[in-house]
């Protein structure tokens, strides 16, 4: 049999990591990046062949992307829900602007807090472990110093991740130094003295293995990168969501009292690396144990795309060869 043909769409950073790690025998996938009309042109002759469309990144109403994929009848479509995309989606679910036709494909979801709000909209959506991250061959030592690692990518998305209850955690504990990497485009903060900033990084690597506790305070969130990275790096990890490996804490009083208890452990010489995140990483987040089940999961949809095109071919063969009988 020729190959399967899969075209992915959405979030470029995640789409050409994903096209990567997919390549192989039996399989076709290809992005594009519709940065211009070759692009384009080239998208067009990949849907119009395709067996399978992916896009990381759900909606509700037809863009551009879905409304080539229906035109060119691409019977299977799988949406992956990944995070804010969930707040749009609310928005048109709200004004009645829901899709049939995207109602009937295939959801899924980066977590399982994503995969309950997609069903909130109305969607029968499954969490389906789609988010992967390289395992650290030599894990570092946590380093002398105890350090907390956060993430704040500009003052307009500050509050949404937690810019406040770092500032009032670290005011707390004036001893403990408390690192913020990802803002953009020379922006800065008001900090206290012992928060420093940090530019955005394409690598996060060398900021987490000098921090001892990464703390996403976030108010709502697909499922991080920089999360399942810190874990890869036996970092303690403290996150607004239940996650293995992680300590949840939904308040700054909560992420403080980790972080002491964490401090204790440090300043006793009784801390290590966390080894319950190492373990989680390798289990089910390695590039391989990913890329094999969302091959089988997407076999499977193609299969049972061509086996309902099948019987609808065959319904109206027979219906037609009633009609002739009939005559």
């Amino acid at each position: 049999m020729p190959p399967y043909r899969v075209v992915i769409h959405g979030l470029p950073h995640f789409c050409t990591k994903l096209e990567r790690l997919l390549q192989c025998e039996g399989w076709d996938v290809r992005y594009h990046a519709c940065q211009s009309l070759g692009n384009m042109a080239a998208l067009a002759r990949d849907l119009s062949r395709a067996d399978l469309a992916y896009t990381w990144g759900g909606r509700v109403s037809l863009g551009k992307f879905l409304q080539a994929a229906r035109w060119f009848g691409v019977r299977s479509l799988v949406m992956l829900w990944s995070g804010s995309d969930i707040f749009y989606g609310q928005e048109q679910v709200t004004a009645g602007q829901m899709h049939p036709w995207i109602a009937t494909k295939t959801h899924w979801a980066v977590s399982p807090w994503i995969a309950n709000e997609a069903r909130a909209l109305g969607l029968k959506c499954e969490f389906v472990q789609a988010s992967f991250v390289e395992p650290v061959a030599t894990v570092a030592p946590l380093p002398e110093k105890f350090a907390v690692l956060c993430y704040v990518p500009n003052r307009e998305k500050a509050a949404l991740y937690g810019w406040e209850e770092i500032t009032a955690v670290a005011r707390s504990m004036p001893d403990v130094e408390f690192r913020v990497v990802g803002l953009l485009n020379g922006e800065t903060l008001d900090a206290p003295a012992n928060v420093k900033l940090g530019a955005w990084a394409k690598d996060l690597g060398p900021h987490i293995r000098q921090a001892t506790v990464v703390w996403r305070p976030v108010r709502h969130d697909g499922l991080s990168f920089m999360v399942l990275e810190s874990l890869a790096e036996g970092r303690h990890v403290i996150y607004s969501y239940p996650f293995v490996g992680c300590v949840q804490a939904v308040t700054a009083d909560a992420a403080r009292r980790e972080i002491e208890r964490l401090l204790t452990l440090h300043r006793g010489g009784r801390l290590g690396v966390n080894a319950a995140g190492i373990e989680a990483i390798a289990r089910e987040f390695t590039p391989s144990i990913v890329r094999a089940n969302l091959l089988r999961r997407w076999e499977e949809i193609i299969l049972a795309g061509r086996s309902a095109r099948d019987r609808g071919v065959g319904a109206r063969a027979s219906g037609k060869a009633a009609e002739q009988a009939s005559r």
